[in-house]
C-alpha cells in the first residue's frame, strides 16, 4: 500500500523553522518500508506553504491511508487539514498519531474531527503497521492494540498495546525520506561558531519520572510494559558512524527523554565511538542528579565528542521545583551545572520562567540561580518562557480545574504583579530584543574573524559581549522585578529599564565597530609587510 505520513506545520507563533529531523515518523517509515509498504514523508516542519502545501500534497498523493504526527500546538491544524482534503475528494484512511493524541482520551479525538477513521496512541510502529495491513486486505480494525477508530457512528478503543521490548529490533530510521541535513538547523561548532549539519538520533525511550508538566508519562499512560528501554550502545554508535558517511551530519543531538548516563552503557558507548573513529559531536539530555551521582562518567563522553549537556533545571526557587514535582534541588541542579562546565563541556539548562502560579519573590530566585549558575539558559527564551499545559499532566488537570483563561488574559496569572512583569517584560521584547539578536550575530563574525586572525585579545572581547547580551533580557527581568519588589512598578520604571538596555547595545555596537576597524587595519598591515618580504625575496 501506498502511504503518506504528515509531520504536521507548526503553528506561526510556535514555529522556529526545521529546527530539526521528527525520528518519530522517520521510525514509523522505516517499519513500513520494511514490511514491503510504498511510503512517502511531508514534512511540515518549517514548510513555507503550511496547511495549504499539506493539503495540495494529501490531494497529489495516490496513498491509501495518511497519517498525521501531531503535537498540542499542531493539533488544530489536523482538523482543517482532514476537513479540508475531504472537501477537496480525498478517499484515504485518514489516521492521527504522536503525543497529544496519546494524552487525551482517544475516542474524543475522533468526535472532536469527524473527518478522521482512526486514531494510533502510543509507540505506533507495530499498531500503524497492523492498521495498514488491515486497511489493504479488507479486514476490520477489531483486534489492533493500540487503536481507536470509527465504526459507522461507534466510536471504539480497542486497549494498549504493550510496548516493545528490544529498542534494536526496530529498522533505522527512513532518514532517506526526509528533506536533506541542510534544511535544518544546524549546530554551532565552538571556537570558529561554524554551523555544522545536525541530525538527531535516539538511544533509548521512555522516562521513570513524573515531572507535573511533562507529557511523557501522558503519551505512555495507556501503554502496557516497562516504559524505560535502552539501545545496545555499540549499535547506536554504528548509527552514527552510518548517518555521518550517507548523511553528511558532523554533530548529533540525542532526542531521547532520558540518555543512558550509567557508568556500563557510556563507557561502552564511549569505547564504540573510538573504534568507529569519532563520527562528529554530539549532546543529550540528562537529569542533574544523575550527573552529580556518576561525575566521572563526563570525561569519558568529552573525549569521545560529547559537547553539550542539556538539563531540565526548569527553576532556582524550590517552592517551583516542588509544584513541577523534579524530585530535585536547587542545589543539586547547581552542583550538576559546575561539574559539567568543569569537565570542559557546554551547558545548556531549560527553564520554565513563568507559570500561573509563579510569584515575584519566585522570579528572583530564578534569576539569582541562573547568575550563580553562568550558564547557557536556552538563549533568548529563557527571560521569556512561559509554562505550555499539555493535556493529561497534573498541572494540565490542576489549571483545567478552575477558570482556564486565555493566556493573553490578566487572569492566566494568578498574582496581579506577575502580569504586570509580564506585560513589561514584552515591552522590552518588543523595542530591544531584535537588536539584541543582531549585536550577537555581530559579535559572532568579530569572533569568527578573530579566531582566524589568532587575535586572542579581540576574541576574548567577543566572548565577553556576546555573554553581557544574552543575558540583557535576564538583567531586565532582574530590574522588573527589583521595581516590583520594591516601590513598584510602572510605565516610568518599564521605559527607564528599556533606556538604559538600549544603552548598553549602543555602548556593543561602539565596541563591536571599533574592534573590527582596528582589527581591519591590523590585516591590512600584515598583507603589506607579507607583499614586501615576498618582494624582497624575489629580487
Amino acid at each position: 500500500m501506498r502511504i503518506l505520513l504528515a509531520n504536521m506545520p507548526t503553528p506561526p507563533q510556535e514555529s522556529f523553522g526545521r529546527r530539526s529531523q521528527p525520528l518519530g515518523i522517520a521510525y514509523l517509515a522505516a517499519y513500513l518500508l520494511e514490511r514491503g509498504h510504498d511510503v512517502e514523508i511531508f514534512e511540515g516542519n518549517g514548510e513555507a506553504g503550511g496547511i495549504d502545501a499539506l493539503v495540495e500534497r494529501c490531494l497529489a498523493s495516490r496513498a491509501g491511508l495518511i497519517g498525521f504526527s501531531t503535537t498540542t500546538p499542531s493539533f488544530p491544524l489536523v482538523g482543517q487539514a482532514a476537513a479540508r482534503y475531504r472537501a477537496g475528494g480525498g478517499t484515504a484512511l485518514l489516521v492521527a498519531g504522536g503525543h497529544h493524541v496519546s494524552a487525551v482520551l482517544p475516542t474524543s479525538v475522533l468526535a472532536e474531527v469527524p473527518e478522521l477513521d482512526a486514531v494510533v496512541t502510543g509507540e505506533g510502529e507495530q499498531t500503524l503497521a497492523e492498521l495498514v495491513e488491515a486497511h489493504a486486505s479488507g479486514a476490520g480494525f477489531a483486534g489492533i492494540r493500540g487503536l481507536s477508530w470509527r465504526d459507522g457512528d461507534e466510536l471504539v478503543w480497542n486497549g494498549s498495546r504493550k510496548l516493545l521490548s528490544s529498542l534494536d529490533s526496530l529498522p533505522l530510521p527512513a532518514r532517506h525520506l526526509l528533506p536533506p541535513l541542510s534544511e535544518y538547523a544546524g549546530v554551532r561548532r565552538w571556537p570558529t561558531l561554524d554551523v555544522v549539519p545536525c541530525a538527531t538520533i535516539a538511544a533509548s525511550r521512555g522516562c521513570p519520572y513524573r515531572c507535573s508538566f511533562c507529557d511523557i508519562q501522558s503519551f505512555y499512560r495507556r501503554e502496557d510494559g516497562p516504559m524505560r528501554r535502552v539501545r545496545r550502545p555499540e549499535s547506536v554508535a554504528e548509527e552514527m558512524a552510518l548517518v555521518q558517511r550517507d548523511f553528511g551530519a558532523e554533530h548529533f543531538a540525542f532526542v531521547d527523554d532520558l540518555f543512558p548516563y550509567a557508568p556500563g552503557w557510556v563507557q561502552r558507548f564511549s569505547d564504540a565511538l573510538t573504534e568507529a573513529g569519532r563520527p562528529g559531536t554530539f549532546s543529550f539530555a540528562a537529569r542533574a542528579d544523575h550527573l552529580v551521582k556518576h561525575p566521572t562518567l563526563l570525561g569519558p563522553l568529552a573525549a569521545a565528542g560529547c559537547s553539550s549537556i542539556e538539563m531540565g533545571i526548569e527553576s532556582g526557587s524550590q517552592s517551583v521545583l516542588d509544584r513541577y514535582q523534579k524530585d530535585l534541588s536547587v542545589a543539586v541542579n547547581l552542583e550538576a551545572i559546575r561539574l559539567v562546565q568543569a569537565s570542559g563541556i557546554r551547558t545548556i539548562i531549560d527553564f520554565i520562567m513563568f507559570d500561573p502560579w509563579t510569584t515575584p519573590v519566585e522570579l528572583a530566585e530564578s534569576l539569582d540561580f541562573l547568575e550563580a549558575a553562568k550558564a547557557d539558559a536556552g538563549y533568548p527564551t529563557t527571560a521569556y518562557s512561559r509554562l505550555t499545559f499539555y493535556p493529561g499532566t497534573p498541572l494540565y488537570d490542576r489549571w483545567a480545574a478552575g477558570p482556564m483563561p486565555h493566556p493573553d488574559d490578566p487572569e492566566w496569572f494568578g498574582d496581579p504583579d506577575v502580569h504586570r512583569i509580564w506585560v513589561a517584560l514584552g515591552d522590552f521584547r518588543d523595542a530591544a530584543q531584535r537588536r539584541v539578536n543582531e549585536e550577537i550575530e555581530g559579535w559572532r563574525r568579530v569572533h569568527r574573524q578573530a579566531v582566524h586572525d589568532q587575535a586572542e585579545d579581540v576574541r576574548g572581547a567577543a566572548v565577553r559581549q556576546m555573554y553581557r547580551l544574552r543575558r540583557l533580557p535576564h538583567r531586565a527581568l532582574r530590574e522588573l522585578v527589583s521595581l516590583t519588589l520594591g516601590a513598584g512598578l510602572d510605565e516610568a520604571g518599564t521605559a527607564g529599564v528599556i533606556r538604559r538596555s538600549v544603552a548598553v547595545l549602543d555602548a556593543s555596537r561602539d565596541e563591536r565597530r571599533d574592534l573590527s576597524g582596528r582589527a581591519a587595519a591590523t590585516r591590512a598591515d600584515v598583507r603589506e609587510r607579507d607583499s614586501d618580504r615576498l618582494l624582497s625575496a624575489c629580487e
